[in-house]
């Protein structure tokens, strides 16, 4: 249900210590990880993972039905010996966009209890050494984001001149301008959400797909109260596979930020849903 009772904004953070609590031992971590045609570093990347050595870790892949195998090869790891019972394959039916496949991928893993849930994508632009600084954050916030744009984040050295333009524009003036959030890289993919927070998001409330989906989601978070930080990343392109950002996609994300703005500006923490 949703909550109607009003709530400060300083209570609504008190509640939230409350219920982020780490003190109990070990909580279930779990990483989303969407796929589509990411045959050539799912492997690798699942490997990656693994090796930060985070006690209780399990991982969640998500395929939009990958031409190129990526969900055969998904499923093959999550029955090997190695990985049984730690990795988990949601096969999807088709290619419906980056925003349904996460939320497909939040709800799986809220049933099946995980406690700290990190999204990131499968092609290294997010690097997995990050995780853990994540997790330390996550002591004393409710959401963490790898951010390439406060001190210390950098994007790939590679990048053209109109790229690193756009997307500095994006998460620097244009969205923390219309938006009124103090985050600024609000396009960026990398995150990590206490389980509270998504069950308070209440997935169904995001509409957005594709990139501008990350845009929504942080925004319904500060709107409803949540305590947000920003750590630096440096954010490299991908080695192997084709990238499915292009200047056309990040406009139409600009765009839609004005129908985001509208659609969400009246939340308050009093509207955090309070069962999955």
């Amino acid at each position: 249900m949703i909550l109607t009772e009003t709530a400060s904004h300083g209570e609504a953070l008190e509640r939230t210590r409350g219920e982020n609590d780490m003190s109990t031992e070990s909580p279930k971590v779990m990483v989303i990880l969407p796929t589509y045609n990411e045959r050539e570093n799912i492997a690798e990347l699942v490997s990656a993972l693994f090796r930060l050595d985070i006690r209780n870790f399990h991982l969640l892949i998500v395929d939009d039905n990958s031409p190129d195998g990526t969900g055969e090869i998904a499923e093959q790891i999550a029955q090997s010996q190695r990985y049984r019972g730690k990795v988990n394959v949601l096969h999807r039916p088709q290619k419906q966009g980056l925003g349904p496949a996460y939320i497909a991928g939040y709800k799986r893993a809220l049933e099946i209890e995980a406690q700290l849930i990190i999204q990131m994508d499968a092609d290294f632009s997010h690097q997995p050494k990050y995780i853990p600084q994540l997790l330390e954050q996550a002591r004393t916030n409710d959401v963490v984001l790898g951010s390439r744009y406060v001190a210390g984040g950098s994007v790939d050295e590679r990048w053209g001149p109109i790229r690193k333009l756009l997307s500095w524009w994006a998460n620097r003036l244009y969205t923390p301008g219309i938006l009124r959030i103090p985050v600024r890289d609000a396009t960026g993919g990398f995150r990590l959400f206490h389980r509270n927070c998504l069950i308070g998001l209440d997935p169904d409330r995001i509409k957005a797909n594709g990139y501008v989906f990350q845009v929504e989601v942080i925004y319904v978070m500060y709107k409803l109260g949540y305590r947000i930080k920003e750590i630096p990343i440096h954010f490299p392109d991908r080695e192997r596979g084709v990238s499915k950002m292009s200047p056309s996609i990040a406009a139409e994300a600009a765009l839609r930020v004005l129908q985001i703005m509208f659609r969400h500006r009246g939340l308050s923490p009093a509207q955090r849903r309070q069962t999955p």
